[in-house]
């Protein structure tokens, strides 16, 4: 069964160079620059690990394409310092780690102090900044925005500068002008349409990475953005401006040993949004049955069923077409087959999603339909108490985790809420969690190293106390 003890290790050191790249607002090339500059890192023949600051499913899903082994979120509003811990768990036998920031360098949660910025994961991690400059239609004002990155905050160390969105015309206009701050450009990355087909845009961010198979984003990165990287600059910039940081690693023991459980996690184009630690820690305790709701026509042997979000909306028609797939799951619901959902995840067990102005039958669990919206409903960090036990958490308990939806759902049937938000939207008027039968459903999307619910389900399942 479970052993809750925290096993507190010696002090270890963080030696590995290291690069934060960020930019001065959201949209401006930080994916694809990261996304160059690990291409260009691992053709040099150097090892990478690769972390998205805040929380974050789609960045992550790019760098994990190029990398070829999982990208790690690093939160320090969820996390607090334990962040340090987990950045030297997965990046000690790496050559370098690039983590790319959120939003803007010093944007933070309340707009007035650092707190959730990447500039104070730059200075947590004692790393070096590299920033992202949409070159567009400018040449001396950015000269003005690199000396005002510089001198916000003097402990935030800015180490150099990428170019993206520009013509080969600009190129030393804008070379002078960084270089006249007393900054190197690191790269450059010219206007082209073949990074837009490759990296498009949609109303959460990029469109994730599951759904560009028939697109090589590889190829488009190679020929574009890789060769103006200066690999052997960047490695000498994390080298020197990296300091080494002690830091105590708490070994989480909080496990179960492996069982007999089976878990099935839908995933295919419609749910997409799993933090890879979540698949982790299922195929610790049990196996792992992959599930594409679009294609497979019924819901194979599982025993804890895990539906994360992603964009049901968008594939809508062709999860209703599934017919014999829908009508099976619920019967598995309503036979009291264990359910966890987050987010997407919920729409789809409502009985419709309207999206566009047309109407998609989906599994039908929870009595209500989701309506899509043009803007968002939710989006942020989120903090809840637990006002009763749930198949997740117990009474009294807060849970902590982030919202990011555009879509609301009317509940045709009264339900008693399980979770009540100090920070956050959720279902209605501040409240979140429904559980029917053995289903437990949210909007708020959790991260395991901040919340186990994976051994939490595993044990209600084992100790078969749900029902």
């Amino acid at each position: 069964m479970a052993n809750n003890k925290k096993v507190e290790l010696n002090k270890v050191t963080i030696t590995v160079p290291r690069i934060v790249v960020s930019s001065i607002k959201g949209k401006s090339g930080k994916t694809l620059a990261t996304m160059a500059l690990i291409a260009a890192l691992s053709k040099a023949g150097y090892r990478v690990s690769v972390f998205k600051n805040g929380p974050d499913f789609i960045d992550p899903g790019y760098h994990s394409y190029i990398l070829g082994s999982p990208s790690r979120n690093i939160d320090y509003v969820l996390m607090g310092e334990s962040v340090l811990g987990r950045f030297y768990r997965y990046s000690s036998d790496s050559d370098i780690a690039l983590v790319e920031g959120n939003h803007g360098l010093y944007d933070s949660i309340d707009g007035i102090s650092e707190f959730g910025s990447t500039a104070q994961i730059a200075k947590l991690l004692h790393a070096p900044v590299v920033v992202v400059l949409d070159g567009e239609r400018a040449n001396r004002t950015l000269g003005a925005i690199v000396k005002g990155l510089i001198y916000y905050d003097r402990n935030v160390k800015i180490a150099g500068i990428i170019l993206t969105n520009i013509i080969p015309r600009q190129t030393e206009r804008l070379r002078r002008v960084v270089e006249a701050e007393g900054l190197p450009v690191l790269g450059i990355i010219y206007r082209d349409e073949k990074i837009s087909e490759a990296a498009p845009y949609r109303h959460l961010g990029l469109m994730p990475m599951s759904e560009r198979e028939k697109f090589n984003v590889r190829n488009v990165i190679d020929e574009i953005a890789v060769p103006s990287i200066n690999t052997s600059e960047i490695i000498k910039l994390a080298r020197e401006q990296s300091e080494h940081i002690e830091c105590k690693v708490l070994e989480d023991s909080d496990t179960l040993q492996r069982q007999r459980i089976k878990f099935g996690i839908m995933t295919g184009k419609s749910f997409t949004f799993y933090y890879p630690e979540t698949i982790e820690k299922a195929g610790e305790v049990g196996t792992v049955k992959f599930i594409d709701p679009e294609t497979s026509q019924s819901l194979p042997d599982v025993d804890i069923l895990l539906i994360g979000g992603g964009f049901p909306e968008i594939y809508s028609e062709a999860l209703e077409k599934n017919k014999s797939f829908r009508a099976d799951l619920r019967r598995f619901a309503e036979g009291g087959g264990m359910i966890y959902a987050e987010c997407g995840g919920l729409m789809y067990l409502t009985n419709s999603i309207i999206y566009n102005n047309e109407q998609y039958e989906m599994v039908g669990v929870v009595d209500g339909d989701t309506v899509v919206t043009k803007k968002p409903i939710a989006h942020g960090h989120a903090i809840a108490k637990v006002l009763r036990d749930i198949p997740i958490a117990n009474a009294g308990e807060r849970l902590m985790g982030h919202e990011f939806h555009y879509s609301k759902i009317l509940l045709r049937s009264k339900y008693d809420f399980a979770l009540s938000y100090e920070k956050g939207k959720g279902i209605s008027n501040d409240h979140d969690g429904i559980q029917i039968h053995n289903v437990y459903a949210q909007y708020m999307h959790l991260h395991p190293s901040t919340h186990n619910f994976v051994k939490k389900l595993s044990e209600k399942f084992l100790t078969k106390g749900m029902d």
